[in-house]
């Protein structure tokens, strides 16, 4: 089934329930049993839409790259725009989250797609199951690692920027509950208009170490 496709009513059902259970308890602790008991829709019916749990999982994790990539690399360009030229680490990092902030907003639908994205880098034990997402990103992962060469990196060092940004900003996106509960919502980033400027000197900062 190719990515984005547009779906019928049942077929969206099964994918936003695949996608919320398989964000919040991974891909081992889901069954197509699962998906059909929460969205009410027989196991032979998903299993004709979408086939097996792994052809499901490949879909879940692959049916919103066009657009993320799409606003990943349209605030990227935006910045480098803006910066005229004097572009530096500040500015990437401040594309690279200010982009992942928007769609982890509440007004887009995508936390569960977020954390599951996060959840595949745990799947080292199945590469055949992200093979998909990972040649999908590769072109926003690359364009973030020559902006950061041109901040001065060496292609290493950008290439580890990149990581530690991914890794950092996925991460924040994924306990952004937990921060709020641990702290007794005294740290509330929903409710935080400085939240993202602070993620980004927070990672900016880091990420300037790799410039000695």
């Amino acid at each position: 089934m190719p990515i984005e496709p547009e779906l019928s009513d049942t077929q969206k059902n099964i994918i936003n329930e695949a996608e919320k259970l398989f964000a919040n308890r991974g891909y081992y602790g889901v069954s197509l049993r699962d998906i059909s008991g929460s969205c009410g829709i027989s196991l032979n019916l998903i299993r004709y839409h979408f086939g097996s749990k792994d052809d499901l999982f490949r879909f879940a994790i692959q049916r919103r790259t066009k657009t993320m990539n799409r606003i990943m690399l349209s605030s990227l360009n935006k910045n480098i725009q803006a910066a005229q030229g004097e572009l530096s680490i500040y500015t990437v990092v401040s594309a690279y989250v200010t982009a992942f902030d928007v769609l982890n907003s509440k007004k887009h639908k995508w936390r569960n797609y977020l954390k599951l994205l996060i959840h595949c880098d745990s799947l080292t034990d199945k590469p055949e199951l992200i093979k998909g997402l990972r040649q999908a990103y590769q072109i926003v992962f690359e364009s973030y690692v020559s902006a950061f060469e041109r901040c001065g990196l060496s292609n290493k060092n950008a290439n580890l920027a990149v990581y530690f940004m991914h890794t950092v900003v996925g991460q924040s996106a994924v306990e952004v509950y937990s921060i709020s509960h641990l702290s007794n919502n005294v740290c509330d980033p929903n409710n935080d208009p400085s939240h993202t400027d602070q993620k980004i000197r927070f990672i900016a900062n880091g990420l300037l170490t790799l410039t000695d």
